[in-house]
C-alpha cells in the first residue's frame, strides 16, 4: 500500500542542508512524517552522482548516498517507472517554457530545468497527497504568482514579454514547502540537540538563506514571529 503522503525534495534543499552539517535532521523529520521522502533520477544526479566526481563535494555526495542506503530518501521509481516520468517530466517542460516569449524576438524564455520538471512530473503521477520541497523562487512563482513573475522576468531581461499564462493554469494544483519552513517545523517539534531558542530558531533559518535559498529576510522575520 502507497505511503499517505509525499515530500518530493528538489535538490536544492538537500544541498542547502547538507552546507550547513544539518543532513541528519532529515532522518528525524522522516520519523515524524507519516509517508516518504522522495527523490527523482535528475535530483539524485545533482546531490549525488556528480558531487562523486569532485572530490570538494564527494563527502556531500556521500552523506545524501547514505541517506539514501538509509530509506530516508526513497528513488521515486519505487513509485513511478523512470520512462514513464521521463515523458511527463518531458511534456511539463516543453509546456512552461514555451509560456514566456521574448515580445520582440519571439525566443522562448527557459523558465525550468529537467530537475524541476521532474518533481512536477512525479507529483502529477503519483496520485498521493505530496508537497514539493523546494527554494528555486522561478519555479515556485509560476503556480503561485505568475503574473508577477511576468514582470520580474521583464525587469531582469530588459525586454517585453508576452505570457501564455493559460499554459500555467495546469500548474495552479501543486503546493511547495522551502527549506526554511521544513527545519521550522523541525524546531517546533524539538528535534535539535540545540537549545531551543529565538537565536537558534534565527541562525538557522539565514543560514539556509545564506546557502542557496530564495528567502528574503522579511519572509524570515514572519516565519519567527509564529513562533
Amino acid at each position: 500500500m502507497k505511503p499517505k503522503k509525499f515530500l518530493v525534495f528538489d535538490a536544492g534543499p538537500i544541498i542547502s542542508l547538507t552546507m550547513n552539517g544539518l543532513l541528519p535532521i532529515l532522518e528525524k523529520l522522516k520519523k515524524e512524517f507519516d509517508g516518504e521522502f522522495v527523490i527523482t533520477p535528475d535530483v539524485k544526479k545533482e546531490v549525488v552522482d556528480r558531487p562523486l566526481k569532485i572530490k570538494k563535494y564527494a563527502l556531500e555526495g556521500v552523506k545524501v548516498s547514505h541517506l539514501i542506503e538509509k530509506g530516508v530518501l526513497v528513488l521515486s521509481s519505487k513509485f513511478v517507472s523512470d520512462s514513464v516520468l521521463n515523458r511527463e517530466a518531458k511534456k511539463i517542460l516543453k509546456s512552461v517554457n514555451s509560456a514566456f516569449r521574448d515580445e520582440k524576438t519571439g525566443d522562448k524564455i527557459g523558465l525550468i530545468h529537467e530537475g524541476e520538471a521532474s518533481l512536477l512530473a512525479f507529483a502529477n503521477l503519483c496520485k498521493c497527497n505530496n508537497v514539493i520541497v523546494i527554494d528555486e523562487r522561478t519555479t515556485r512563482m509560476l503556480t503561485e504568482a505568475p503574473e508577477k513573475l511576468e514582470h520580474l522576468m521583464e525587469k531582469k531581461l530588459h525586454t517585453d514579454i508576452d505570457a501564455d499564462i493559460d499554459k500555467l493554469k495546469e500548474l495552479e494544483r501543486f503546493k511547495f514547502i522551502r527549506s526554511a519552513e521544513l527545519l521550522y517545523v523541525a524546531y517546533k517539534k524539538n528535534l535539535f540537540e540545540l537549545k531551543k531558542n529565538k537565536v537558534l530558531l534565527d541562525a538557522l533559518l539565514y543560514g539556509v538563506k545564506f546557502n542557496g535559498a530564495a528567502i528574503s529576510s522579511r519572509e524570515i522575520e514572519k516565519i519567527k514571529k509564529l513562533v
